[in-house]
């Protein structure tokens, strides 16, 4: 088993396994009359490379995300209330926290994709019909709502019996499932501590959950990047022509 390097080994989750050996060669190469201070300069500017489109992502999508949830707070303070609760669907009402959830999700990937990947790839057109449509569902808006949340089912059946579409979709349906396991963990954890510990370190436990929440973050857009460059960047081997017959 070749000796792999840490440098190598975190430069590859940017650039993949076969570049980064590949740039770790050149540079060690040219370390070699330049020095280890050149080494490590080069380095860090090669990193910066491959992530400061990611970094960027990041940020975008925590402002949207943060953005679209201002505007739904603000959104329930100055609608009536009573056609949210009992003129509303009755499965929209049971499935608000659930709704909210996904909407947290998805406001969150389409962001970070629309930056990453741009605004023409699939996976990123997908994701703002159904968060659009789920987000529509959420605000409980007589009968519109219910319209719009069959729409949606509608467009996410079409898209799972579409060549084209049925990749972006299964990106989108891990990263949901992924977000609704983080962020409901997160949540769920923030509880069972508030309930312990909330009277006597209110502060540690908001800070806490801050780091946690922002955590599940990440690894939800860790998520979403590994299947879409699974899925959408480097095609199946059964794909290659030296694997047809």
């Amino acid at each position: 088993m070749p000796n792999t390097s840490p440098a190598e080994i975190f430069l590859a989750l940017f650039a993949g396994p076969d570049r980064a050996a590949a740039i770790l060669g050149d540079l060690t190469e040219m370390a070699a009359t330049r020095g280890r201070l050149w080494f490590l300069a080069a380095y860090l500017r090669t990193l910066f490379t491959f992530t400061w489109r990611i970094v960027l992502a990041l940020f975008v999508a925590n402002i949207g995300r943060q953005s679209i949830f201002d505007l739904f707070h603000l959104y329930l303070r100055v609608t009536p209330p009573a056609w949210r609760t009992t003129l509303s669907p009755a499965f929209l009402n049971s499935s608000g926290p659930l709704l909210a959830c996904i909407v947290s999700t998805l406001w969150f990937a389409l962001p970070f994709a629309a930056v990453r990947y741009g605004l023409r790839d699939r996976f990123v057109q997908l994701t703002f019909a159904i968060a659009v449509g789920i987000t529509v569902a959420l605000l409980y808006i007589p009968w519109a709502s219910l319209l719009v949340a069959a729409a949606t089912l509608l467009l996410a059946a079409a898209a799972l019996l579409s060549t084209t579409w049925r990749k972006p979709l299964e990106i989108l349906a891990c990263t949901a499932a992924a977000g609704l396991l983080m962020i409901g963990a997160s949540d769920a954890i923030r509880l069972r501590v508030l309930i312990l510990f909330a009277h006597d370190h209110r502060m540690l436990v908001g800070n806490a959950y801050a780091l946690l929440f922002q955590t599940s973050l990440l690894a939800l857009a860790f998520v979403c990047s590994r299947m879409h460059t699974h899925l959408l960047q480097n095609p199946p081997a059964a794909a290659s022509p030296l694997a047809q017959p």
